[in-house]
């Protein structure tokens, strides 16, 4: 005999699976955001004999692999760190332009990217593990002594320079282009953008799940409670006005919750860390008169 269900069974029958396949959907996403998809490098010395294929570990035990870019007088040396799903190749050009401008530059790939180690990203968290461990790589070169230290993030690596320079009093000046102010606020428009999702209800739990799959508090990562350790040391904000991923209001917000010295560069029309593609020019002249000045002997030495 077939039974047949009655409305009502068939409607918690069909919310059971509606739930059950959101979950399913959510927990997907969640290791896709936690497990980026890896670009791998080439061989620094496939690109130019300058560059230096490196490798230094992390407070917490990780191998982070990395480019060294020397220079013959280098007037000080800045860590410069990559945002989501990228690697270090993608910001080569900018490491030369600073170089060209007479810094020593660490290029890396940050845990869980590229050729590093790791399994999972926590999207700026304890990737400052890894511009801190970038740091005291540079500290510790015997052609870099008594030279300042500075740090440059875009995006996620943006964030994670933030809560490096919080904790770690080596990095004396922070450049941070297109940071998110908290993780929990930008993840709605971030799944709604990047995977078309609705924020509700898969923005809490993408992120829930991102939390169980990190052992990592995410919903309450705030770059916007850290900025202000950073000073006195100085900080300088960019944001493109245009940016979808992670709206300009962060930029106020963190740029309100930080401390002088701050600097806030706004750039009309530009979407999310696309400043130095739209003005290279502008974009290396700029960060090579902040990094210089924030990095002279007379200023590191009274910060």
């Amino acid at each position: 005999m077939i039974r047949r269900l009655t409305t009502r069974q068939a409607l918690a029958a069909g919310s059971a699976a509606l739930a059950g396949l959101t979950l399913a959907a959510s927990a997907y996403f969640a290791h896709r955001i936690t497990s980026p998809r890896r670009i791998m490098p080439i061989a620094a010395h496939e690109i130019a004999p300058e560059v230096e294929d490196i490798t230094f570990r992390t407070g917490d035990g990780l191998t982070i692999h990395g480019w060294y870019l020397p220079h013959d007088a280098p007037r000080d040396a800045i860590v410069i760190a990559h945002g989501f799903a990228m690697n270090r190749v993608e910001l080569l050009d900018l490491a030369r332009g600073l170089r060209a401008c007479g810094h020593a530059i660490l290029l890396f790939d940050f845990r869980a990217h590229g050729a590093s180690e790791g399994t999972r990203s926590t999207i700026g968290y304890h990737e400052a593990h890894d511009v801190a461990a970038g740091a005291h790589f540079l500290h510790e070169r015997p052609e870099l002594a008594g030279r300042a230290i500075g740090a440059l993030g875009l995006s996620m690596g943006a964030v994670a320079t933030i809560f490096a320079a919080a904790e770690e009093p080596l990095i004396a000046a922070v450049v941070a282009d297109s940071a998110y102010a908290t993780l929990s606020a930008v993840a709605v428009g971030g799944l709604r953008l990047l995977y078309r999702l609705p924020a509700f209800p898969f923005a809490p739990l993408v992120v829930r799940f991102c939390e169980l799959f990190t052992g990592t508090r995410i919903g309450v990562v705030s770059a916007v409670a850290a900025i202000g350790a950073i000073a006195p040391r100085p900080l300088l904000l960019i944001h493109g006005e245009a940016d979808r991923l992670i709206p300009v209001a962060n930029a106020h917000d963190l740029y309100v919750a930080a401390r002088e010295p701050k600097e806030l560069w706004i750039i009309p029309g530009i979407d999310h860390a696309r400043a130095f593609h739209h003005a290279q020019e502008d974009y290396l002249r700029r960060l090579d008169a902040f990094f210089t000045a924030a990095l002279a002997p007379a200023r590191v030495a009274t910060a």
